[in-house]
């Protein structure tokens, strides 16, 4: 029986064609409202769409359904100590808010599915299998190249537009497994003891990909695939969470992603809107790598590659690009020369769209002093290819990882077949969302309806008024 006094304000409403659930309180609190009003989701994500990801996993090690799946319950246990508590107070209460409402799941689902997109990241190595925290071993199996996708920009001051406010731009890539597009939601969270805050994921997962905070504070996810990686730590969800409730300041994330074993690699793009600061923290099991503006450059943006290359655009420290090396087949980074020349191999299928790294500098110093809502639109919404000097046009994918792979992505079906009730299926990376956000007023543009989602256009929402209503 559902408990009302336990559902208090939360509810689920729609805006145009957005979803948006509100959640209030206490970890548990949030979760069991969160498992009781999408009870139904839930349930599809937990019977149809992770059977997709046991599919997809299945392909990329070349094994079949039931084994994919055990090593998906394999790599749920081994990140289960490092869960936060607060965390795991959240997962059980969507566990049992969803029993109250009738759904047949267990906790054990739950946990398992707010760890599907850090083992679909780990999975996602075309070459380099990371058998733990300290070794990679290869994997002797060559699985299709997987699609790179997610990239950030933000800008402030005399940079930006208007009246030089910090605006952020994201899009989130990735694939269209059964379900999801009809069940992508922005999340509204009041929590105690904690900031406000608002971000985009699917029914009964925690968080995902990011978003921004009350206090001004924005961080968002890019796959950032590492030689080192393992599943003995948190994710993207969990991080999500953990800085969008604690954090308001750059140093804040810093320190939480230090405090935190963590998973795969992952670059996280993380920005005080108040303070006008920013940086690029790339991570992954064994390092946290720094990388800021570069000098007199009121600006930061990040793809799917490491660019955390010592003397590279300001940044000094470990070179994490070195790590990548086995994982996206990097033939000569002995200089940044030559690195940055091995990037532009149009026959490197597994390096991850690095183009859209250099797009974004050249839109951001297009579009100097006026990167407004609309420009940052358009910027997001870009299909031009630097390295080959060629656009996109919409409708048409990607030839391969790394020849027309555009800000705006999108990628060839690729084939699947997962167990019933979900059988044989296709699916393709492109954009389930994008955000444009000034965080400090708590403005933000979102598109979530088309697959890219950018053709669907954008809708405004501000932050602070729906923490009103």
């Amino acid at each position: 029986m559902k408990d009302l006094k336990m559902l208090g304000k939360a509810r689920v409403e729609q805006k145009g064609d957005i979803n948006i659930l509100h959640l209030y309180g206490t970890p548990y609190q949030m979760g069991y409202q969160h498992g009781c009003l999408l009870a139904n989701e839930i349930t599809l994500m937990i019977q149809h769409t992770l059977l997709a990801t046991a599919a997809y996993v299945a392909a990329q090690t070349g094994t079949d359904n039931d084994t994919a799946m055990q090593m998906l319950w394999k790599g749920q246990q081994a990140a289960y100590p490092f869960l936060p508590p607060e965390c795991l107070e959240e997962m059980k209460g969507i566990h049992d808010g969803a029993i109250a409402a009738g759904a047949s799941v267990t906790l054990e689902d739950i946990l398992l599915w707010n760890t599907n997109y850090d083992q679909w990241c780990i999975y996602a190595h075309p070459h380099y299998w990371p058998g733990g925290r300290d070794e990679g071993t290869e994997r002797g199996f060559v699985p299709h190249p997987h699609a790179g996708g997610c990239s950030s920009f933000c800008a402030w001051d005399e940079w930006a537009g208007g009246d030089g406010k910090l605006i952020f731009g994201k899009n989130e890539d990735n694939f269209n497994m059964p379900d999801q597009l009809e069940n992508r939601f922005l999340i509204v969270a009041s929590p105690d003891g904690g900031y406000a805050h608002t971000f985009m994921t699917y029914p009964g997962m925690i968080g995902l990909d990011g978003g921004f905070n009350d206090q001004g504070f924005e961080m968002m996810t890019q796959l950032n695939s590492m030689q080192y990686e393992s599943m003995e730590g948190c994710g993207i969800g969990i991080f999500t969470r953990l800085l969008l409730t604690h954090a308001s300041t750059v140093d804040d994330a810093i320190a939480i992603f230090n405090a935190h074993p963590r998973c795969a690699g992952i670059a996280y793009h993380v920005a005080d809107a108040k303070a006008k600061k920013a940086a690029v923290v790339e991570t992954s099991s064994k390092h946290v790598c720094v990388r800021y503006p570069m000098p007199g450059i009121k600006a930061l943006w990040q793809s799917n590659h490491s660019n955390c290359y010592p003397g590279w655009q300001g940044y000094s420290g470990y070179n994490m690009v070195a790590d990548q090396v086995l994982v996206n087949e990097i033939k000569d980074i002995s200089t940044i020369e030559t690195w940055q020349t091995s990037l532009k191999d149009p026959y490197n299928f597994y390096v991850q769209a690095p183009s859209r790294f250099e797009r974004y500098e050249q839109l951001i110093h297009q579009y100097y002093g006026q990167i407004t809502v609309d420009n940052a639109i358009t910027m997001l919404s870009d299909c031009y290819d630097p390295y080959s000097n060629n656009t996109r046009p919409k409708q048409l994918p990607s030839w391969t990882n790394n020849v027309l792979c555009t800000i705006c992505a999108m990628y060839p079906d690729f084939s699947y077949v997962a167990k019933a009730p979900v059988g044989p299926f296709k699916a393709h990376v492109a954009n389930m969302w994008s955000m444009i956000a000034y965080p400090e007023t708590g403005d933000f543009w979102l598109a979530v309806n088309g697959f890219p989602a950018q053709y669907g256009g954008y809708e405004h929402f501000n932050l602070k008024d729906m923490l009103s209503e």
